[in-house]
């Protein structure tokens, strides 16, 4: 192997890295994760979506590589506009949780003491959680999908494959670019992680308020895209 195949394979994990960080992917990992905002789960979706994310590149290279197959020219344009629908959704998933946990604030009063004021949450059923928690570990991995497939991905990881004259070679940048967008949203998620054990020291109020903030710009990036194909 040599120094050439070398650099080229260590500027792929290079690309991963800042590709990870791209303003849609930042978006639904941030939507996703504030649905229940703490470190594990900042920290699991990252992984997951990274995982997505991957296959979707190793699919498509592997078919590019060893069967010789095209890729569609619409192919990035109907998942971008996939992707776009799913940054909304994952909006309105946030603002429907809030509402479903209907929290507000609740004056009282105890014997002797002046009134105040506390959040409270009615919380759905056991059984209802389970089940939501069970679709949103999935959402992750189908968005990394949608991630892998549409935007400046397939360029940036299939363009140098031309180049090598192995096709394991060529598997080989399209695995070292998805560990370094893997490598990248786990650092992301640990300090998405942290900023939301910040927050939640600070109140249920704030938490909300923040929440809503990510939910609405994810609204809104995903009307952007949607708009942006379609006009």
């Amino acid at each position: 192997m040599n120094i050439e195949l070398y650099s080229v394979l260590f500027m792929a994990f290079g690309l991963g890295m800042m590709h990870a960080l791209d303003a849609d992917h930042v978006i639904a990992i941030s939507g996703l994760s504030c649905q229940k905002p703490d470190k594990k789960t900042s920290l699991l979706y990252c992984a997951r979506w990274a995982v997505g994310h991957g296959f979707a590149l190793l699919l498509i290279g592997g078919a590019v590589i060893f069967m010789g197959m095209a890729i569609p020219e619409d192919l990035s344009a109907v998942a971008e506009n996939l992707v776009g629908i799913a940054l909304m959704v994952i909006g309105l998933l946030v603002l429907w949780g809030i509402y479903r946990q209907r929290a507000h604030l609740h004056f009282h009063r105890h014997s002797g003491f002046p009134q105040h004021a506390h959040w409270h949450s009615h919380q759905h059923s056991a059984q209802a959680h389970q089940e939501d928690q069970h679709q949103h570990n999935h959402a992750p991995v189908f968005v990394g999908v949608l991630h892998g497939v549409a935007g400046s991905a397939p360029l940036l990881a299939l363009l140098p494959l031309s180049q090598m004259t192995s096709p394991w070679a060529g598997m080989g940048y399209l695995l070292l670019f998805g560990l370094g967008v893997f490598f990248a949203m786990l650092i992301f998620g640990g300090v998405l992680g942290r900023l939301f054990g910040w927050t939640r020291s600070w109140g249920n109020r704030f938490v909300n308020a923040l929440r809503i903030s990510v939910s609405l710009l994810s609204i809104g990036y995903g009307a952007k895209l949607v708009v942006g194909i379609f006009g």
